[in-house]
């Protein structure tokens, strides 16, 4: 029994004092609000996926790196248009300066009206929100926000690894009272 404890703790020590993780494939929410044009007012939600692990350097511009997206899916809410990775009319990428995520870079046709999400160029507080609405004779931008997916680091699996242990600890010591 008191193996059991030992070797439940030193585990959970050492999941504990392992580095952050660092996921190959990143995830990224995203949402705005279109500001100018015929859509004004209406909403998107989206999210990407890349994995950080294939970046291509720029070789122009030192520090700026990109990498083609994994997964892609957006909404216009109030026009009821969903697109996806399918509609892409070029190679959507993520951007990087210095490691530090900037936007994507993803343009679609619809057949109703094609739009852009264009990166920031230092910061990803300057990624826009652009369309072009031919059958309106409009076009537009909008804000364009993004917040990570969380990633579980390696202590959160330890805590849960020495809870589990603990709770097999007092359910094994009930039965042995009983």
């Amino acid at each position: 029994m008191k193996s059991m404890i030992r070797k439940t703790l030193v585990t959970a020590l050492l999941l504990a004092a392992l580095p952050a993780a660092h996921a190959a494939i990143q995830t990224y929410d995203f949402n705005g609000s279109v500001e100018s044009g015929v859509f004004t007012g209406y909403s998107y939600t989206g999210s990407l996926s890349f994995d950080d692990a294939i970046f291509t350097l720029d070789e122009c511009d030192p520090g700026y790196a990109y990498a083609p997206l994994t997964a892609f899916s957006a909404r216009l809410v109030g026009e009821g248009q969903s697109v996806s990775l399918a509609h892409a009319i070029s190679t959507p990428e993520a951007y990087l300066l210095n490691g530090s995520f900037l936007g994507a870079s993803f343009s679609a046709e619809t057949g109703r009206f094609g739009f852009s999400l264009v990166p920031g160029t230092f910061h990803v507080s300057e990624a826009f929100f652009a369309y072009d609405a031919p059958n309106y004779g409009n076009s537009g931008t909008g804000s364009l926000n993004y917040a990570a997916a969380p990633v579980p680091e390696p202590q959160t699996y330890a805590m849960l690894l020495a809870g589990l242990g603990l709770l097999g600890f007092a359910a094994r010591r009930m039965t042995k009272q009983s």
